[in-house]
């Protein structure tokens, strides 16, 4: 079968993904498909990579390279890749004609090998939503941002008295709840129980931006984290929501890390709010 050719452009770019062989977005600036290159140029090139595929992988990367960095070059292709433009088609060296002359090729049928993979189209599927994945790691970015600036703010003391002490056991152990005059109730660890009695003062200490009870202090100078709070014993989600909403921003080097990022972002959302309530 001959070389198809669109103006410059060989027919064959069609089959290709560069973006995909760059591991880079399609939204990806100038510099980033020079930092992918480099990257990946160094890791195949032949003097450095003795595996059978390293040659060819290579002779691919400095391909897309060039197409993506030549502004012309890139345009048609970002056209073609689009599916925007229907390409005027010439055939050089044509297959010989078929043996039936009854026979009619199926219209818009496109040869097998031309179809893109299940993979990808997810990939071209994550290239066009990256952009909202990106956008709602930076959301949660500052989401997280305001919760540690909440966490190691000083907090507000609020001075309640104890009405009452009820102990409440569990599957994993006893714990006890103390009632407030403020209508407030607080569950804490049994291990606090010797340090509460009925009608002490106590302070209640709350964050300064969302007002979450962090902590209780007793007249006798005892302080108690409260164990059931976002800033208590689950912690660690909002930690696990910082990471992946900063790898969710800052990751660039691979398109489909950063799109699943962006997923589990908008999952630790619904997490940490519900956290968040029964804190308050």
């Amino acid at each position: 079968m001959g070389l198809y050719y669109f103006g410059a452009i060989p027919y064959n770019w069609f089959l290709k993904n560069y973006y995909f062989i760059l591991q880079i977005s399609i939204h990806a600036r100038e510099a980033d498909i020079k930092r992918a290159y480099r990257r990946l140029a160094l890791l195949y090139h032949p003097d450095r990579n003795s595996s059978i595929d390293a040659a060819e992988k290579f002779r691919e990367i400095n391909e897309a390279y060039e197409a993506l960095t030549d502004p012309v070059k890139k345009f048609l292709y970002d056209q073609m890749l689009a599916n925007d433009t229907t390409p005027e088609v010439v055939e050089e060296n044509s297959a010989p004609a078929h043996r039936d002359p009854r026979y009619r090729p199926r219209p818009n049928s496109a040869p097998l090998h031309h179809r893109p993979s299940a993979r990808r189209q997810m990939l071209d599927l994550m290239d066009r939503h990256l952009s909202k994945a990106i956008f709602i790691s930076k959301v949660t970015l500052v989401c997280c941002s305001v919760l540690f600036l909440d966490y190691v703010l000083p907090v507000s003391k609020n001075n309640e008295r104890v009405l009452g002490i009820y102990t409440i056991g569990g599957k994993y152990g006893s714990s006890f709840k103390i009632e407030t005059s403020k209508g407030n109730s607080y569950r804490m660890s049994s291990n606090s129980l010797s340090s509460f009695t009925d009608a002490a003062d106590i302070k209640i200490c709350t964050t300064p931006i969302l007002s979450v009870p962090k902590r209780i202090e007793t007249g006798n100078g005892y302080k108690h984290r409260l164990p059931i709070s976002i800033y208590g014993n689950f912690i660690f989600f909002p930690i696990i929501w910082l990471i992946t909403s900063l790898l969710g921003v800052f990751y660039k080097e691979i398109v489909e890390l950063q799109f699943n990022f962006g997923v589990a972002n908008f999952l630790l959302i619904f997490f940490n709010l519900i956290i968040f309530l029964i804190s308050k």
